[in-house]
C-alpha cells in the first residue's frame, strides 16, 4: 500500500512538472526571417505579401481600417458593403453579433484580440464579441485611425477631446478598467501647453502603454501616462506657423528600445517620413531626390526585428509609392497602394 500511494506522488509530482514546462513553451514562437509571412493591406481591402504579390482581395469590402495577426491567423477591421462594421478573418467576413437600433453611420477605428475574444471600436462604442460597451462622455472625442489596443484583458482607447477653446485639443485615453466599463482620462502636458492628441499605441503586460502624438506641435510620447517632448531636425520651424513640426503617428517597442514613426517637416515645409529610436530622429525616404512628401504609417516589432511601412509621393508625377522597411533597410515597394497598415507573422 505504501508503495502504491508513493508511486501515485511521484506519478502526479511527474504531471505538474511537465505541465510547468508545457506551460513555459512560448504560445507562438518567433520564427526566423525566411519564414515569416509580411501581409500589407490597403485601405480598399486589397492584402499584398512582402513579396509584392496580390495574395488576397476581401469579398465586399467598403473600407479596411486595420490589419492585426494572431498565430496563423490575420484579422482585418473594416466595413462590408451592407454598411456593417465588422472583420475578415483569413479572408472571410465575419459580424460580432450585435443588433444596433438606430440610424447612425457606423465605422471602425480598430481592432484588438485577446484570447477568444473579438474587439472593434465604433464610435461611441466598443464591441467585444456579442457585447456593446459604450465610452465615457465621448461627445467631443475624435479617435485616432488605429485607436484601440488589448493586453491580456485590458483594453485601450486613444485619441484626443476638443476643450471649450477653438482648435485646442487635450490628449485623452479610456480605459476598461472595471468589467468593460471604459473610463476617460486626460494624459498629462507640460506646463503651460494648450493642445495634444494621442495618435498611437503599444500596449503590453496588462498594464503598460507607450503612446505616441503631439503636443503643441512637437513629436510626443507618454511612457505610462508621463510625457516625453521627441527631437525635431529642424527647431527653427517653431519660430512661426501653426502647422505641426513633427508628430508621431504608430509605435512599438523592441529590446527595450522605443520606436515611432510619423513625420517631420523639413526647411521646405514638406512632411519627411521618419522614425525616432529613443528620441532621436532618422528620416525614411527611398528617393529622396524624387520624393515631394513623404510619412512613416505603420511599425511593428517581431523578434528582433523593427518593420515599417511609409509611403512617397513623386514631387513630379504626384504618384503614390508605399514601402516596406526592415531594421532601417527597404525591402519591397508597393506601387499606387493607399496603404491601411500591415503585420508580420
Amino acid at each position: 500500500m505504501r508503495h502504491f500511494i508513493f508511486y501515485q506522488l511521484l506519478a502526479i509530482c511527474a504531471l505538474v512538472l511537465l505541465s510547468s514546462c508545457e506551460h513555459d513553451e512560448p504560445v507562438n514562437p518567433i520564427k526566423p526571417l525566411e519564414e515569416r509571412t509580411v501581409l500589407v493591406l490597403s485601405s480598399n481591402g486589397m492584402i499584398y505579401d512582402q513579396t509584392g504579390k496580390l495574395v488576397k482581395e476581401l469579398p465586399n469590402c467598403t473600407f479596411a481600417s486595420e490589419i492585426i495577426s494572431d498565430g496563423d491567423d490575420y484579422f482585418v477591421a473594416g466595413v462590408q458593403s451592407k454598411e456593417r462594421v465588422g472583420y475578415w478573418k483569413n479572408g472571410k467576413w465575419n459580424t460580432l453579433h450585435v443588433d444596433f437600433i438606430d440610424d447612425v453611420d457606423h465605422w471602425v477605428y480598430g481592432i484588438g484580440k485577446w484570447d477568444y475574444y473579438i474587439y472593434l471600436l465604433d464610435i461611441p462604442n466598443v464591441l467585444k464579441n456579442s457585447g456593446i460597451f459604450p465610452l465615457e462622455d465621448f461627445h467631443d472625442f475624435i479617435p485616432a485611425d488605429h485607436a484601440l489596443r488589448v493586453t491580456e484583458g485590458t483594453c485601450y482607447v486613444i485619441g484626443y477631446e476638443l476643450t471649450g477653446e477653438e482648435s485646442q485639443y487635450v490628449p485623452t485615453l479610456y480605459t476598461n478598467r472595471n468589467k468593460d466599463k471604459f473610463k476617460k482620462e486626460h494624459l498629462p502636458m507640460p506646463p503651460g501647453a494648450v493642445t495634444g492628441e494621442c495618435q498611437a499605441i503599444y500596449a503590453y503586460d496588462r498594464d503598460h502603454t507607450v503612446i505616441g502624438g503631439i503636443i503643441d506641435r512637437r513629436p510626443a510620447v507618454w511612457v505610462d501616462k508621463q510625457y516625453q517632448i521627441y527631437e525635431i531636425s529642424h527647431p527653427e520651424l517653431l519660430e512661426e506657423g501653426s502647422y505641426p513640426v513633427g508628430r508621431i503617428d504608430a509605435i512599438t517597442m523592441c529590446n527595450g528600445h522605443i520606436y515611432a514613426a510619423g513625420f517631420e517637416h523639413n526647411e521646405n515645409l514638406r512632411l519627411v517620413a521618419t522614425v525616432w529610436t529613443d528620441g532621436v530622429p532618422a528620416p525614411y525616404v527611398y528617393d529622396p531626390n524624387k520624393a515631394g512628401t513623404s510619412q512613416a504609417l505603420e511599425i511593428y516589432s517581431y523578434g528582433d526585428d523593427v518593420y515599417v511601412l511609409t509611403s512617397e509621393y513623386d514631387k513630379e508625377t504626384d504618384a503614390l509609392m508605399t514601402y516596406l522597411w526592415l531594421n532601417g533597410k527597404p525591402i519591397m515597394s508597393y506601387p499606387d497602394i493607399e496603404a491601411a497598415g500591415f503585420t508580420v507573422f
